[in-house]
């Protein structure tokens, strides 16, 4: 039996990868943005450890989205299309990333030591973006909408980053 990076090509596969770890976001996105990069660039960029920027490339070049060309990582040619439409769904600040596939907004945290990562539907960020978290509780609009607590605050969290966005 195949296992899901054999049964998937292309676009799929992009897709698929970043479902599955989407704190890989970061490194898709600026390994692209600047059209390659080292790791010494990306270490300086983001912040992070060495072990974790090799992890990453490890996985983006396992899975034959990001090749190496001398001293610089770099898209390959065929998922180059497909990541600059990822792209185009995708709203940086600092240290967060936010990607929007399908109904879902896959959300990366650049720390010290590590991505962060979390999910949140698209039904919650429509159910909550009218809402002021400045003005309301958490506690209370969870109450009111009958969602947990976390999902609240990782959703008020969501809306913060994508106005920072929008104010850019």
């Amino acid at each position: 039996m195949k296992n899901w990076r054999e049964r998937l090509k292309g676009k799929g596969l992009l897709l698929a990868l970043i479902t599955r770890k989407p704190w890989l976001i970061p490194f898709i996105y600026h390994v692209h943005v600047m059209q390659g990069a080292t790791m010494n660039e990306l270490r300086e960029i983001l912040g992070l450890k060495s072990m974790v920027i090799k992890r990453a490339l490890w996985w983006l070049t396992k899975n034959g989205i990001m090749v190496k060309a001398g001293e610089k990582y770099v898209i390959e040619q065929s998922y180059r299309k497909h990541v600059d439409e990822l792209l185009l769904n995708t709203c940086t600040t600092g240290k967060r990333y936010v990607v929007k596939l399908g109904r879902t907004y896959f959300v990366a945290i650049v720390k010290r030591t590590r991505i962060s990562t979390y999910t949140v539907l698209e039904k919650h960020y429509e159910e909550l973006k009218n809402i002021d978290p400045e003005k309301a509780s958490m506690e209370e609009v969870a109450k009111n909408k009958k969602l947990p607590v976390k999902i609240v605050s990782k959703t008020f969290d969501l809306i913060k980053t994508l106005k920072e966005c929008r104010m850019k």
